[in-house]
């Protein structure tokens, strides 16, 4: 009799704290897809981009928190309500699921020359590192308060984590795993970009009073602000073409999309549905999310016209761009 509960302790133990395994039905030629989770269901949604439409949707257990590509097959997502951490195989539907490290995490960041993946624990004040080869945490580093949006420089071997309670930056070695240095930055801040060494963070501004309409450029090295770009309200996602000098941002209070010249030549803007979140996108097209639109809207990277939206049902949030990209 004793044996027989140990057996089933054990069995309960590995269920617990392992990874479970198991398959999605997936639409054909999902990997080279783009991917939109959702905000109001557990569902993912695949496009075809050739054809800017929905070749499937897929449900899930639980609504996805955040989602990061890993490699041309591979994404990794974490749960909103469980915390759980996923990493799935978008050619063949497999999944691999690690209980209770997403916990209380807002947004995943990938390295892909250290194999790391980075979460900002907003819930413990914290960055954790899972590595992706050994499949398991290796590492917590205290930041500021409810660390938010992050930016890595593979570069410089910086990640940059923005501290929205904190009103502050904390720049991590992405060797050592350590703190290097932490700057204040404006209050309540969100969204950051990297640059040409200059960062570029956004913010929704002060609860009670006048909300933020500026993204402050500051020097990645000493912490010193620069400058400050006009822009809709509430700056909070980025994006720029790694070949191209400008900066795209979604201000989803004034539900636009800016266009910001780095060097200076001045800002375009579009509005793009109700509460947009998200933007990202290639050499050709952008892609931006708007939550309360229920749509994708995709738009020509070098005329920014809108030239497709794309109905998706139960508030579209976060973007990844297909594999094959």
């Amino acid at each position: 009799m004793n044996r027989i509960l140990f057996i089933i302790y054990i069995g309960f133990f590995f269920i617990g704290t392992g990874c479970e395994n198991a398959r999605l039905p997936l639409p054909e030629n999902a990997e080279d897809s783009l991917m939109v989770s959702h905000l109001k269901d557990a569902r993912l949604t695949f496009i075809d981009k050739e054809n800017q439409r929905v070749t499937g949707t897929v449900e899930l257990d639980e609504t996805i928190a955040d989602m990061v590509r890993i490699d041309d097959e591979h994404i990794a997502y974490t749960s909103r309500d469980s915390g759980s951490l996923t990493l799935l195989n978008t050619k063949s539907g497999n999944v691999k699921q690690w209980e209770d490290i997403g916990s209380g995490v807002n947004e995943l960041l990938y390295s892909e020359e250290t194999r790391q993946l980075f979460l900002a624990d907003s819930r413990n004040n914290q960055v954790q590192v899972f590595n992706m080869d050994e499949e398991k945490i290796t590492s917590t580093i205290p930041v500021g308060k409810f660390p938010l949006s992050m930016a890595l420089d593979e570069k410089d071997r910086l990640l940059f984590v923005v501290n929205q309670q904190s009103s502050s930056v904390s720049a991590i070695d992405i060797d050592g795993l350590e703190v290097t240095r932490e700057f204040l930055v404006p209050y309540l801040p969100e969204g950051i970009w990297i640059k040409e060494s200059k960062l570029y963070v956004g913010g929704h501004g002060p609860v009670h009073g006048e909300l933020n309409r500026f993204v402050y450029v500051i020097d990645a090295d000493s912490g010193e602000q620069l400058d400050r770009i006009e822009v809709g309200l509430m700056p909070v996602k980025f994006f720029s073409p790694p070949a191209g000098k400008d900066l795209y941002v979604v201000c989803h209070g004034s539900h636009e999309l800016y266009k910001v010249s780095t060097d200076g030549a001045g800002t375009e803007n579009i509005k793009v549905g109700a509460n947009p979140y998200d933007v990202t996108g290639n050499e050709d097209y952008l892609y931006v999310s708007s939550i309360d639109s229920n749509s994708l809207f995709i738009l020509n990277l070098s005329t920014f016209d809108i030239t497709s939206e794309i109905d998706i049902s139960g508030g579209p949030v976060v973007i990844i761009e297909g594999g094959g990209s």
